[in-house]
């Protein structure tokens, strides 16, 4: 991202989460300070509040909390996650309830593995095992997530140059979570949001790959037939 584009992106993720009384995405200097990938990452997490927002979906913010006798101010953070690993109840989060729901029906987490449709059938156990998504929306509260717990997943590519190979990196996830089948209404819309959106796939989870180069829409039908939504999204 350039100078003005990451302004611009830092300033939407401030104002997003604002909207959700996440306590402060910390401060200006401290996004500034991200990689591209992550600084990428938050700015498709903003537009995700935004979407599920408008589908009906109240969002409730749940930060990190520092531990007793810390020097930290007692007040929720919003803390990034290093590197991929499991859901811990810790980790800040976004708590997303359905229309007429006061409970969580699902959690927002970033940076999280789960266990694929792979390991559902046959149990394997090297490292295809688990796959990483950037953001999930999903009914796991703990641990690391079956597909089939996932209702929407999403990776972001804040590259500058859109290759074939980013498409078949998403087809090969996207198998990881579903069957092609249906189509069938979403999780998410069978929770009760609206308008109501039908998913080719079974379990109904929806996937949506995000990216800054417009490049990347030229790739949108043969993934789409997989319930493989393309985003361009550029801040």
């Amino acid at each position: 991202m350039n100078p003005t584009a990451r302004a611009n992106a830092i300033a939407e993720i401030q104002r997003i989460f604002a909207a959700y009384r996440a306590a402060q995405p910390t401060d200006a200097a401290d996004l500034a300070a991200l990689t591209n990938g992550k600084l990428y990452e938050l700015f498709v997490l903003s537009d995700l509040l935004v979407d599920l927002a408008s589908r009906g979906f109240t969002l409730v913010f749940v930060g990190s909390t520092a531990p007793p006798g810390s020097a930290a101010t007692s007040h929720s953070t919003l803390k990034f996650k290093a590197a991929p690993g499991k859901i811990k109840p810790t980790d800040s989060h976004f708590e997303v309830r359905a229309p007429r729901s006061s409970t969580a029906d699902f959690r927002i987490f970033v940076d999280i593995e789960f266990d694929t449709l792979g390991h559902s059938q046959s149990h394997v156990t090297d490292n295809s095992r688990r796959h990483e998504l950037d953001i999930i929306v999903t009914r796991a509260t703990n641990g690391y997530p079956a597909h089939d717990e996932i209702a929407l997943g999403v990776e972001c590519k804040a590259v500058a140059n859109f290759k074939k190979g980013i498409i078949k990196e998403a087809l090969g996830v996207r198998r990881e979570l579903s069957l092609l089948y249906g189509p069938v209404a979403s999780m998410l819309t069978a929770a009760g949001g609206s308008p109501a959106l039908s998913v080719p796939a079974y379990p109904q989870s929806e996937f949506r790959l995000v990216f800054i180069d417009p490049k990347g829409s030229n790739y949108a039908q043969s993934p789409g037939v997989f319930g493989i939504e393309l985003k361009h999204l550029k801040p």
